[in-house]
């Protein structure tokens, strides 16, 4: 047996340890998502018109809501089996592909076991892979990409630049932040390396051909040249929403801005003027026709909702020329929920962060490094965070721009403290670094609110680079004894 077998045989027990011990806690698999998540089509059109739905999808990309259909149509009443049995496997593959790409990139084995295992064993990683959402694939997608593109670059093999291309286009097909753009840049990144330019061309190509349709198909049904059309009410989350509503109402009643704007964005569709929900047009597609799924939850694919983000991206548009600072507030709000713990998320079951508490607080305290100040007791801070504390996370505010630093120091010098890449290996690390920080400057400047969640789809990303200055600091040491 090699040492390769015994890692893999250690590493499938210690994630069957550690889900027991959690289980054990209490923690159970939270599928209640499925009948109120916005982001979801109505289970009972996922079941019986799901194709049609998926075509007339305009508020997200498709792929997930695809999942979703696949596994209602194929496992009536055994949901809840399938989509924890689905989560296990999809956990074990992100654990194990972690630590490849960490042994890829010239970490030790013992290192890159403990690193792994510390992530797989975090609570954010059990919590997030409990929960019936898309933040846990995608995070998985994002590092398979990762991995990919290494063994790509090594080996030249069209599979593997299958496996990359496909891998991004999965990404770029279960959210809407991983727009054509950043499939066009990660694909520019491989070609930096000057081998196999033409592999990366004709896997990319059908990739590329799919998301355009699924592009084309919102322009050509909805004028709208994207795969979610939710931009505006996200942009006036930024803006309009920091100013105060007195102020708002004020600018409504001189008609500067929209009595919309008087309403927190994705409000229910009773709550605005019934014009918005009377539009015309599609009737016979309940997807964009009914107002209310089933499930008796809100349809925020209605085809009122894109009229609606409309007027939230004029009226936010408005007030930011006027009043700038209403983005300034929305940045801080951003980037101070951007260095959140992961685990701090309203959205996860309460249940089941509450089964993980002890572990959350250890957690938080020596990986996170939380402090016990409670920003909420300043007055004047314009902190925003759906958690009932305000806390400042030293490790995450220092170490996570310190690390990308140290990934870009290695992409340009071609080295690490005690420790030198190869080129397949520079163009990786520089992937990783480019995830990071797409992920956090365009998520922060889109989006407040859950944007500790965005941070988890590349906290693989900063523990690979963590495991590479490990490494580095290691090898200096060793090679000084000598």
């Amino acid at each position: 047996m090699t040492r390769k077998h015994v890692y893999l045989i250690g590493a499938i027990g210690l994630f069957a340890l550690v889900h027991a011990g959690y289980w054990l806690l209490g923690v159970r698999y939270d599928m209640s998502t499925l009948d109120w998540y916005q982001q979801f089509l109505d289970p009972a059109l996922l079941k019986t018109r799901l194709l049609e739905s998926l075509f007339y999808l305009h508020s997200q990309p498709p792929i997930y809501n695809l999942f979703l259909g696949l596994v209602l149509k194929a496992a009536p009443g055994r949901e809840l089996v399938v989509f924890q049995a689905i989560s296990v496997v999809w956990g074990l593959i992100f654990y194990l592909a972690i630590f490849d790409l960490l042994v890829g990139l010239g970490v030790r084995r013992l290192l890159a076991f403990g690193l792994s295992a510390v992530f797989m064993a975090s609570p954010s990683f059990i919590l997030y892979e409990h929960w019936l959402f898309y933040t846990f694939p995608l995070s998985l997608v994002v590092t398979l990409a990762a991995l990919m593109l290494l063994m790509a670059l090594r080996q030249g093999k069209v599979w593997q630049w299958m496996g990359f291309a496909t891998a991004l286009f999965l990404a770029s097909g279960i959210y809407s932040l991983f727009h054509l753009a950043y499939f066009v840049v990660a694909a520019a990144i491989a070609w930096l390396h000057g081998r196999d330019r033409k592999k990366i061309i004709l896997t990319a190509l059908i990739p590329l051909i799919f998301m355009l349709a699924i592009y084309g198909k919102n322009l050509a049904l909805f004028g709208k040249f994207t795969t979610s059309t939710w931009m505006g009410m996200n942009f006036w989350g930024m803006t309009a929403r920091n100013m105060p509503i007195a102020e708002r109402r004020q600018l409504a009643a001189n008609g500067e801005i929209s009595r919309v704007s008087l309403l927190d964005r994705f409000a229910d569709p009773e709550f605005y003027p019934a014009a918005y929900f009377e539009i015309p047009g599609y009737e016979g597609i309940p997807a964009l026709r009914q107002i209310k799924k089933q499930t008796g939850a809100s349809n925020y694919n209605h085809l009122g909702y894109i009229a609606l983000s409309d007027q939230y991206m004029a009226d936010a548009l408005y007030i930011l020329r006027g009043y700038p600072q209403t983005l300034l507030i929305g940045s801080l709000r951003a980037w101070f929920a951007y260095f959140r713990s992961s685990s701090d998320n309203l959205f996860l079951s309460s249940t089941n962060r509450a089964s993980a508490g002890p572990i959350v607080a250890i957690y938080d305290t020596l990986f996170f490094g939380k402090l016990p100040l409670d920003l909420a007791h300043i007055p004047g801070l314009p902190i925003y965070t759906e958690s009932k504390g305000h806390y400042l996370y030293l490790f995450l505010l220092a170490g996570l721009p310190l690390l990308v630093i140290c990934g870009l120091r290695a992409v340009w010098r071609g080295r690490l403290i005690g420790s030198a890449f190869d080129p397949a290996g520079r163009i990786t690390l520089l992937f990783l670094c480019f995830n990071i920080l797409y992920v956090a400057f365009l998520g922060n400047a889109l989006e407040v609110g859950e944007n500790n969640r965005f941070r988890f789809v590349t906290d693989p990303s900063s523990l690979v680079l963590l495991g590479v200055v490990i490494e580095g600091l290691l090898g200096r040491r060793a090679g000084r004894r000598v």
